[in-house]
């Protein structure tokens, strides 16, 4: 069988095991989860900027109202606008996390993801918060009061929504209660969820501090930056704080963004906020119960309440106190912070404040002290001592809610207390919200008080309607003060109030007769049946035997013979019908006649006295058991006593039901009482113990009695005093210790005395041998002198050997150098001459090229007149040509005009044959000077083969010199009109009739009547076109720019071009005049 068919093992369903350890440590113990602790950083950054931009909010509204003049105008209606500012808060909170917190659960646990929600509700509060001091100059009149409003709305639906999908995703960060459920079925632990729940309440209560912090921060950089010159700043102190909330909500989402939230649900629908607020009911329903075991409850959980309203009212009224008294934002902060942040200091001290003193008692003194410091604070005028005031508010009112919860744990029974401390959360949720919105509606009611006049010597009351409302708090406070201690003193009539107060601040307090002659020790056994009480001083009466102390055992009831029969009496099973009274009255005469004539003379004697049970077994059983009042049992114990305290009662804590596992023998009257009524007198004890924690020790009795007997004899070992054998072996302990310290001064002196002369002789050693090496070292010095004159000796030399080798090697270097640079000056030289003599070849070349030049261009132009010239002739052929074929087609030519035509063609003919003869011989005469000067330096001779046609050649003329008569031809005649002839004249054609008209023959084109062969075909150019460019391969060399043979016959483009734009095409100037090329 593999694994995978083998059976999955059912393991049964455990109960849940509370883990060990106080609330705090198992909160410490989640935050170390990685995922949890990263989730609770976000909500702490969260709620911190949550707080912040709600203090910036308020102070803009109030502010905006003001300004308006809104609500009524004048201090009631800036009051009034406080009062609306938390209000609209409390609705806000009211209608998305109580009205509609089940489907917003439902929401987050289907479609939405939690995720994202929270990221969106930092981004929009950071969006809404982050424009809030810009309301003020974007909108006029009543229009920033109302948009701040919205905002305070809509920042506390967010803030809502965020609370209750942090709340839907924090079970599946938590460890699961069950390893072996299927993973969809796993979920956290209750204690887990409760302990959660403890952390969310601590972190929200913490914010509140940290947001005051924040606020006094970001106001004093706000102010920084209007003193380096900023007027916006100057005038609105509330920006820097306003924008550094909406950085925290912007951090809150940033680390939210890097966070893997899962997406499983895990754990019921979220629990309203106000469930609880109906008390709930005792384990066993009765009238003496109904108020806790002795009917105190309501006023503990009243004076809790009280506290949380006075400070919430104080903080709610923090920003008019500051205005009030020019404190500005600063001051506003330092007041939120006072209030909400020094309880946590009343709250440590709790344990260590007054330890003597009742906790009933200490809870009034706290209300009292809380009450007084309202008022004062109130009524003073000076900020500073306003501050000061308020934080003694603030630490005793932390006392107050520490002591009450205290008192209220030890009220009630343990089973009830998870609904009674929800309950009391309830409450507090429900009385903080209408003292935030009923102190700033207290003082809008109040006004501004203005009564009496400003004269010396007249009574002047002018405070505004804050100050009067906080000194009203106070006063209801001191009311509440009274009424707590009148309804829960356990000590009233028996110890007076201002005795014990006295006592516990260390003056005044009575000292026991026993405890005054330093003789004699009281220790009282406290606790339920069966907790070991016989056991424990059987132990405790051997060991402070063996420390030489006379040790009296008793026990109550039945501690003397009167008392025996009183025991057997009270303690029968058959006395049935005893009656609470009675019985009690019963143990408090058993109880006189054993302090009177047991107890007292033991302790007068010096002798430990160690009694099973006490006046607290009284208080514990009739008053907290029965349904008497415990005041009352107290009272009457301490009466029949005659005030007699023990020095130490130990309280030996049980379990009721593990306590009836240990009877052994047959049950008395009161050990058949339920279990129930043993955990009664078991809470009891404990608030006994509690409540004058410096005189009671309470142990876990559930331990082996080894344990709880050592556990006692620490606290024994610090108070009980010593006997005369502890005495006297301390002073023989002290004899020994003077003789041993006398031995070992005696020793140590003898010691001393060696020491030193080893010392003397040690330093004549020292001496002599530091003579000794002193001569060494001269000696050495010496040597090291000498050999190092000789190393100088030797290095000189060296050195003179190299300067001469660096010298010889310096003047060769500087020769080589010497002739390099002469052979590179001659080089130079050489170079030079070269390249001048090159210079001189290039300028001959280039001449000699200028004059070809010149020449090329001659001869084309005498080229281009010849071809003018040929042109005209043969046009004047092509007249006559067209003159004859038109004459041809109308009449005969005659026979004279023809032989004059030939004779004209003839002239032509002779006149081109001279020209061609001179060109010749010209030629002729330049080929023979170039052959002349070819023998010369720097002319090229023309290659063979190479040159031109003599035809081509360019004749050179002759030179003429200065002998040369110039010559006078003589001036032409004028030639004598010939009269025409009848066959030059121009025949007059016939009329052409229009019934015959001629038809001439069709001109034929150009082309046709040119020889074949004569003009060659040209692409036609397509317009735009651009010259076709070098190609890649081509290499530009200079010559490159030298004109072509073709640009020195025909002449370049650029120049065809500027003589087609000077001779436009036409026969303006009698025909003669260059055309266009075709």
């Amino acid at each position: 069988m593999t694994s995978e068919e083998q059976p999955t093992p059912t393991v049964p369903a455990l109960p849940e095991v509370v883990p060990a350890g106080t609330p705090g440590e198992r909160a410490r113990a989640l935050l170390r989860l990685p995922a949890y602790r990263r989730l609770w950083t976000t909500q702490l950054v969260g709620g911190t900027a949550d707080r912040l931009a709600f203090l910036v909010l308020l102070a803009l509204t109030v502010v905006a109202s003001g300004t308006a003049d809104q609500f009524g105008g004048g201090y009631r209606g800036v009051a009034f606008a406080l009062t609306l500012v938390f209000a609209v808060r409390l609705l806000a909170a009211g209608l998305v996390g109580v009205a509609l917190l089940g489907p917003l659960h439902r929401l987050l646990a289907g479609p939405l993801d939690r995720r994202w929600t929270l990221i969106g509700a930092d981004g929009l509060r950071a969006a809404l918060v982050g424009i809030a001091p810009w309301w003020s100059v974007w909108t006029h009149q009543a229009a920033p009061t109302y948009a701040l409003l919205g905002t305070v709305f809509v920042t506390g639906a967010a803030e809502r929504v965020w609370s209750a999908a942090k709340g839907a995703t924090v079970p599946s960060l938590l460890p699961a209660a069950n390893a072996y459920d299927a993973p969809s079925e796993q979920r956290p632990s209750a204690v887990n969820l409760a302990t959660v729940r403890t952390v969310d309440m601590r972190t929200g209560w913490a914010t509140l501090p940290l947001a005051a912090v924040g606020l006094i921060t970001f106001t004093l950089v706000n102010n920084l930056f209007a003193a380096l010159g900023s007027d916006w700043l100057r005038a609105h102190q509330l920006t820097s704080a306003g924008v550094g909330s909406a950085l925290l909500f912007a951090a809150s989402a940033a680390l939210l963004l890097q966070q893997d939230l899962p997406t499983a649900i895990g754990g019921a629908a979220p629990a309203s906020p106000l469930q609880g607020l109906r008390a709930p009911t005792d384990a066993t329903p009765g009238p003496a119960l109904g108020k806790g075991r002795t009917g105190s409850a309501p006023y503990f959980t009243f004076s809790v309440a009280a506290a949380y309203a006075a400070m919430a009212g104080t903080a709610a009224l923090g920003f008019f106190t500051a205005a009030e008294h020019g404190a500005g934002p600063i001051g506003y902060g330092l007041v939120v912070l006072a209030a909400t942040g020094l309880p946590w200091l009343g709250l440590r001290l709790t344990r260590v404040t007054l330890p003597a003193l009742s906790r009933r008692r200490l809870l009034a003194v706290g209300l009292l002290t809380m009450g007084a410091a309202l008022i004062l604070a109130g009524l003073v005028f000076d900020f500073v001592l306003i501050l000061l005031l308020t934080a003694v508010a603030a630490v005793a009112a932390g006392l107050v809610v520490g002591v009450g919860r205290a008192l209220l744990a030890q009220e009630v029974e343990e089973a009830r207390l998870p609904k009674v401390t929800e309950h009391l959360y309830a409450v507090l949720r429900l009385v903080v919200g209408a003292a935030l919105v009923g102190m700033p509606l207290l003082a809008a009611v109040y006004g501004e008080v203005d009564y009496g006049t400003r004269a010396p010597g007249d009574f002047t009351f002018d405070h505004g309607g804050a100050a009067i409302a906080v000194a009203t708090a106070g006063v209801l406070t001191l009311a509440l003060a009274g009424l707590v201690l009148l309804r829960t003193d356990d000590q009233r009539g028996t110890v007076p109030f201002g005795r014990e107060l006295l006592e516990a601040l260390g003056r005044g307090r009575e000292v026991p007769e026993h405890r005054a002659s330093g003789s004699g020790f009281f220790i009282a056994l406290e606790g339920g049946d069966g907790a070991g009480k016989s056991t424990q001083a059987q132990a405790l009466a051997e060991w402070i035997r063996s420390k030489g102390h006379e040790v009296v055992l008793t026990r109550e009831p039945g501690g003397s013979p009167v008392g025996q029969r009183l025991r057997g009496l009270v303690l029968d099973v058959g006395n049935t019908g005893l009656s609470h009274r009675a019985e009690a009255l019963i143990y408090a005469a058993d109880r006189a006649e054993h302090v009177e004539n047991v107890i007292r003379p033991a302790l007068a004697r010096g002798a430990v006295v160690i009694t099973d049970r006490y006046m607290d077994s009284s208080i514990a059983y009739q008053g907290a058991g029965r349904d008497l009042a415990a005041t009352e049992v107290a009272r009457i114990s301490r009466w029949a006593t005659g005030g007699l305290v023990p020095d130490l009662t130990v309280v030996l804590d049980v379990d009721p039901a593990q306590a009836r596992e240990r009877f052994t023998e047959a049950l008395d009257r009161l050990e058949n009482e339920p279990v129930e009524f043993h955990a009664r007198v078991r809470a009891g004890f404990l608030a006994l113990a509690a409540a004058d924690p410096a005189r009671y020790l309470v142990v876990d009795a559930s331990k082996s009695p080894a344990l709880v007997t050592t556990a006692i004899r620490h606290r024994l070992d610090r108070e009980l005093p010593l006997s005369e054998q502890e005495k006297e072996a301390r002073r023989e302990q002290e004899r020994l210790a003077r003789e041993e310290a006398e031995r070992r001064a005696a020793e140590e002196a003898r010691k001393k005395a060696e020491a030193e002369e080893a010392e003397r002789k040690r330093q004549e050693l020292l001496e002599q041998l530091r003579a000794e090496q002193a001569e060494k070292e001269r000696l050495a010095r010496e040597e090291a002198a000498r050999e190092q004159a000789e190393e100088e000796r030797k290095r000189a030399e060296q050195a003179r050997l190299a300067a001469e080798a660096e010298a010889a090697r310096l003047a060769a270097e500087a020769a080589k150098k010497r002739e390099a640079e002469e052979a590179r000056l001659a080089a130079e030289a050489a170079e030079r001459s070269r390249r001048e003599a090159e210079a001189a070849r290039e300028a001959e070349l280039q001449r000699q090229r200028d004059v070809q030049r010149e020449e090329q261009r001659r001869r084309a132009e005498e080229a281009l007149q010849r071809a003018e010239a040929a042109r005209l002739a043969e046009a004047a052929a092509a007249a006559a040509r067209a003159a004859n074929d038109a004459e041809a087609i109308t009449e005969e030519i005659s026979e004279r005009d023809r032989q004059a035509a030939v004779a004209a063609a003839d002239r032509l003919a002779a006149e081109k044959a001279p020209e061609k003869v001179a060109g010749k011989a010209s030629e002729k005469a330049l080929g023979q000077a170039a052959a002349k000067d070819s023998g010369k330096p720097g002319v090229a001779k023309p290659a063979a083969g190479g040159g031109r046609e003599p035809e081509d050649a360019t004749a050179v003329l002759p030179v003429v010199t200065a002998d040369d008569p110039t010559v006078a031809l003589p001036a032409a005649k004028p030639r004598k009109a010939r009269p025409e002839s009848a066959e030059e004249r121009t025949a007059v054609l016939p009329a052409v009739g229009p019934a015959a008209p001629a038809k001439l023959p069709p001109v034929r084109p150009v082309e046709e009547r040119v020889p074949p062969g004569l003009w060659r075909p040209e692409p036609a150019e397509e317009p735009g076109a651009e010259r076709p460019r070098r190609p890649s391969w081509a290499e530009e060399t200079p010559m490159d720019d030298l004109p072509s043979l073709t640009d020195s016959l025909l002449g370049s483009r650029e120049e065809w071009a500027r003589w087609d734009a000077e001779e436009p095409d036409g026969d303006d100037q009698g025909g003669r005049g260059r055309k266009k090329r075709k």
